[in-house]
C-alpha cells in the first residue's frame, strides 16, 4: 500500500508540473549545406551551425536538437505527438557558396509538423570577417523565430529565479521516474545514515556534501584535480593534437619582396623595404570548432575564446608548464641571406628590451616592435582558455644598408623562435 501510495504521489506531481510548464519550441539544427562543395570552406558547414546553437542554448524554453533527434523523428513521427500540448518543432535548413572573398547564405525555416515553409531569407559576409558574419546569422534567425519563441507567463509570485535552456526537454514519462527516482533515493539515504549513527555500515563518502550542525560541507581537500581520469583520455588525445599544432606552429605569414631605394642622404645606402603580414592560420578556427568538445564559447568582435574543463579533459603536466611559463610564446626573425646561405641582415621583431639593446659587428641587427601574438593560453586549477585574434598584422620593415652588401642579397627568410630560445638563436646569427 505504501508503494502505490508513493507512485500514485509520483504521478500527480509529474502531471502537474508537465500541465504547468509552458509550451516549448524545439529547434533542429543541421550542418549547412556546402552547394559548390569547395573542400577549402567545407569547414563552416559545421561552423555556422555551431554559431546557431550557441545562440540559441540561452533562450529560455527553446531546446536545441541536432541530425540524430531530427533522424529519429523521422523514423518514428509519433515522438511528435508526446510532446506537451503547443510545442513547436522547426528545423533550419541552410546552404552557401563562396563568390570570390563573398559568402552568401539561404536559410529556410520549416514546420516539421507539416514540412511547411515558414520563413526564408538571404545573409550574406566576407569570408575574412567571419565574426561579422556570425552576428549576421544568428541574429537572421533569431528574428526568423521571435514570433514562435515561447512568451513569458507572468506569476502573481515573485520571481525567484530565471529558467535556463535545456538540450533535452524530459517528457512526461521521465518527470514521473525523475520524481520516483528522487523518492527512493531519500529512503535508501535515510536508511543509510541511520545505519551510519549506529556504526552498521561504515564511514560516510568524504567526496559527498554532508550537513553538520545545520551546514552542509563538502571537503575537497585530498581531490586531485591533477589526477587523470581514464574516461577522459579520448578527449585529451585530442586535445593534445591540436593545443601542440596551436603551440608550435599558429601563424601564416606572407612575405613580398624587398624594394631597395638610393638613400637620398647617402648614396652608398639603400633604403630597404620589406613588406610582411602575418595572420592566423585558417584552419585553426576549424579545427577548434571541429576538433575538440569544448565546454564554452565567446566571441567579441575579432577575439574568439574557447573554454575547456577538467570534467572533459586531463591537463598534461607539460602543457600545463608550457602554458604557466609562456613557453609557447614566439617571436619572428627574419633573415636576408645571400647566394651561399649566410645572413646580410637580421631583423628581429620583439618588444623584450634586451633584444632591442643588441648590437653586432658581423651583420646589419635591426629590432623592431611591430609584431603583437595573435594566440594566447591560459589555465587554471579548474580549466583552461585558448584565445584567438582572427586579424592581419601588416608591417613593412624599413632600413639602410650599404649597397655593396644589399646586393649581394638573394633569399629572404623568417622563422618564428620561442622566446626562451631566442637568445641562444641570435648568438649563432651576431
Amino acid at each position: 500500500m505504501q508503494i502505490l501510495s508513493k507512485y500514485f504521489l509520483a504521478s500527480l506531481i509529474s502531471l502537474s508540473v508537465s500541465f504547468a510548464v509552458p509550451p516549448a519550441l524545439n529547434i533542429y539544427i543541421i550542418p549547412f549545406d556546402n552547394t559548390k562543395s569547395e573542400p577549402s570552406i567545407s569547414w563552416l558547414s559545421d561552423a555556422f551551425s555551431d554559431m546557431i546553437s550557441s545562440n540559441l542554448l540561452s533562450q529560455d524554453r527553446v531546446y536545441v536538437k541536432n541530425q540524430s533527434n531530427l533522424e529519429d523523428v523521422m523514423s518514428n513521427r509519433s515522438l511528435l505527438s508526446q510532446q506537451k500540448p503547443g510545442t513547436k518543432n522547426f528545423l533550419v535548413l541552410g546552404k552557401f557558396e563562396r563568390s570570390l572573398d563573398k559568402i552568401l547564405l539561404s536559410i529556410q525555416l520549416i514546420d516539421i509538423a507539416t514540412w511547411d515553409e515558414i520563413d526564408s531569407r538571404k545573409v550574406s559576409g566576407y569570408y575574412n570577417q567571419i565574426d561579422d558574419l556570425n552576428t549576421s546569422l544568428t541574429q537572421l534567425v533569431k528574428t526568423m523565430l521571435t514570433p514562435y519563441l515561447p512568451k513569458p507567463v507572468k506569476s502573481k509570485y515573485p520571481t525567484l529565479t530565471e529558467g535556463k535552456g535545456m538540450q533535452e526537454p524530459p517528457t512526461y514519462a521521465q518527470s514521473a521516474i525523475d520524481v520516483s527516482s528522487a523518492i527512493d533515493q531519500a529512503l535508501v539515504d535515510l536508511e543509510k545514515n541511520m545505519d551510519v549513527s549506529i556504526g552498521a555500515q561504515g564511514e560516510r563518502d568524504p567526496n559527498v556534501s554532508q550537513e553538520v550542525e545545520g551546514e552542509w560541507v563538502l571537503d575537497i581537500s585530498k581531490e586531485s584535480y591533477e589526477k587523470a581520469k581514464p574516461e577522459n583520455e579520448m578527449n585529451t588525445v585530442m586535445m593534445v593534437e591540436v593545443l601542440e599544432s596551436l603551440m608550435n606552429n599558429p601563424y601564416s605569414v606572407s612575405l613580398d619582396k624587398p624594394k631597395f631605394n638610393y638613400d637620398p642622404d647617402n648614396k652608398k645606402e639603400f633604403q630597404i623595404s620589406l613588406p610582411v603580414n602575418y595572420t592566423l592560420k585558417s584552419s585553426i578556427v576549424k579545427d577548434m570548432l571541429r576538433s575538440l568538445p569544448y565546454s564554452g564559447l565567446k566571441q567579441d568582435g575579432s577575439l574568439t575564446i574557447f573554454y575547456f574543463n577538467k570534467d572533459k579533459y586531463n591537463f598534461p603536466p607539460d602543457i600545463s608548464e608550457k602554458i604557466q611559463l609562456g613557453k609557447y610564446r614566439s617571436v619572428p626573425v627574419i633573415q636576408l641571406l645571400n647566394a651561399s646561405g649566410s645572413p646580410m641582415a637580421v631583423l628581429v621583431d620583439s618588444h623584450d628590451k634586451i633584444i632591442q639593446g643588441l648590437n653586432s659587428d658581423r651583420v646589419v641587427y635591426k629590432p623592431f616592435k611591430y609584431f603583437s601574438p595573435l594566440i594566447d593560453f591560459t589555465i587554471g586549477g579548474w580549466s583552461m582558455q585558448v584565445s584567438l585574434e582572427t586579424v592581419e598584422i601588416p608591417v613593412n620593415y624599413e632600413f639602410n644598408m650599404e649597397v655593396s652588401s644589399a646586393n649581394s642579397i638573394s633569399r629572404v627568410k623568417l622563422k618564428f623562435v620561442p622566446e626562451s630560445e631566442l637568445h641562444s638563436y641570435l648568438r649563432t646569427l651576431l
